[in-house]
């Protein structure tokens, strides 16, 4: 994720989430989002439709409320997302659906823990690692899992702006990290040395 995409992800988030509270929305906006999340799981179009920047602002607005009439989508929803079109915010809105998301599994009791394995992991495993965050965070974790392959084993779990790494390939980064400072110290004694 994008620094920038987390600070606005953060910002449009919580305000449509408080929007959504005090209107007593929140179910009816998440049922949105996952609407939404499919769109953009499924759809390249709606995808690139929303990184269209040679799209005019209205021309985005407008698509936008056609796809949420279609959709069902509340007026809040409809709304939020019109204000995203207006204010080239779309680019960020996979980040601002996560956010808010977040912010709804932890009104109700519960967080999500965004986890990253290297392969395919069995629902075992997957109803394991609920319960050991569960354990140490005291509330239900909901799991989300994503693969990447580029992690080469291990795990990566992140949940809101806390994240352990415990992946092979961020293990390799600090030993590399570790080698490189070490060579560095012993060439300046060897030059001494010499010197």
């Amino acid at each position: 994720m994008k620094t920038g995409h987390q600070d606005i992800a953060r910002r449009y988030g919580l305000a449509f989430f408080e929007l959504a509270k005090e209107q007593g929305q929140i179910e009816q906006i998440s049922l949105d989002l996952q609407s939404l999340k499919r769109m953009l799981a499924e759809s390249g179009d709606f995808e690139r439709f929303i990184n269209n920047i040679t799209m005019s602002r209205d021309g985005q607005a407008e698509a936008l409320a056609a796809i949420g009439d279609k959709a069902k989508f509340t007026a809040l929803t409809q709304k939020f997302l019109g204000t995203l079109a207006k204010k080239r915010r779309l680019n960020a809105l996979p980040e601002i659906i996560t956010a808010i998301q977040d912010k709804i599994s932890f009104h109700q009791g519960e967080v999500t823990a965004h986890v990253v394995a290297a392969h395919a992991l069995e629902p075992a495993q997957v109803s394991g690692i609920a319960a050991a965050l569960k354990k140490v965070l005291g509330m239900t974790v909901k799991v989300e899992l994503k693969q990447d392959a580029g992690i080469m084993g291990g795990l990566i779990i992140k949940i809101g702006s806390q994240q352990i790494d415990s992946s092979v390939r961020a293990k390799l980064e600090r030993l590399h990290r570790a080698l490189k400072s070490s060579n560095t110290s012993s060439d300046k004694t060897k030059m001494r040395e010499v010197a």
